[in-house]
């Protein structure tokens, strides 16, 4: 073997060593309040039957252009159309989100509905949690994967807005039952319509050591309402061992009354 056949095999087989000890540690995920099929009017679907086929299209095709290899969803009605009394005719699961092999899907509870949905990915069980205090029956789902190796928290929820006299109060509550749930996971991913009235209520979040999309190292970036002039950066991917990057909005309201906001998710060591 020549010097430079035996240097090019030493290079190989160091490459090789080194895909096998470096798993793969970046992800893309995106965070969606799809407004129950209805562009956020009504906790339920309101797709007619003679317009499902055509609309589920479109659904499919703006997923599937995002690439996200996990979407978490909020605002998740599981029928996508329902009969005149209310019952599923056809499901979301099958009609919207087929694309993604795995998929947790939460309670649905007046306008609360919470899912996650993912490629490439065994999750684990999962955990519903109620906060403590809501003016609705907010709450939290929760799972496990592996990436690089790491287990990882995967959560997906949506926070209580300004209703009422007490909406603002809970929401920092909840918040704050979000940071301490997970303070002792070193790889987390929260995913949420967090209704904030202003992005410094993010700051908890930072203070507490993690990082985030929205109101991150791009600056704020407004979700709500989607259409022609969105002003509120309600939605975000907030995490915790990970570095975002490449962050988007997708604008498309013809499908949800929010913005779909996504990043790529590099694992920090």
């Amino acid at each position: 073997m020549t010097k430079r056949n035996l240097l090019f095999a030493v290079l190989l087989a160091t490459s090789v060593a080194m895909q096998a000890v470096e798993p793969f540690t970046k992800i893309t995920v995106a965070s969606w309040n799809i407004g129950h099929f209805a562009l956020g009017k009504a906790p339920d679907s309101r797709i007619k039957p003679e317009e499902a086929s055509e609309k589920a299209l479109s659904y499919r095709r703006f997923i599937d252009s995002i690439g996200a290899d996990i979407m978490a969803v909020v605002e998740y009605s599981p029928e996508f159309v329902r009969d005149a009394d209310g019952k599923m005719l056809l499901s979301a699961r099958e009609e919207v989100f087929a694309g993604y092999e795995g998929a947790i899907i939460g309670p649905k509870w007046d306008y609360n509905g919470n899912a996650i949905f993912s490629n490439g990915f065994t999750t684990g069980l999962a955990e519903t949690v109620r906060f403590s205090q809501a003016t609705q029956p907010r709450y939290y789902i929760s799972t496990d994967i592996l990436i690089g190796g790491e287990k990882v928290k995967i959560v997906s929820t949506h926070l209580d807005w300004n209703q009422g006299e007490h909406g603002a109060e809970y929401r920092a509550v909840q918040i704050k039952e979000l940071i301490e749930a997970f303070e002792s996971y070193p790889y987390v991913i929260l995913c949420a319509d967090w209704n904030v009235s202003d992005p410094k209520e993010y700051d908890a979040f930072l203070q507490a050591g993690f990082r985030m999309a929205n109101h991150g190292n791009v600056g704020d970036l407004p979700t709500f309402p989607a259409g022609d002039k969105p002003r509120s950066a309600l939605d975000n991917i907030i995490v915790k061992g990970f570095v975002p990057s490449r962050v988007r909005v997708f604008n498309e309201p013809t499908l949800s009354d929010h913005c779909l906001i996504v990043s790529d998710l590099t694992m920090v060591r």
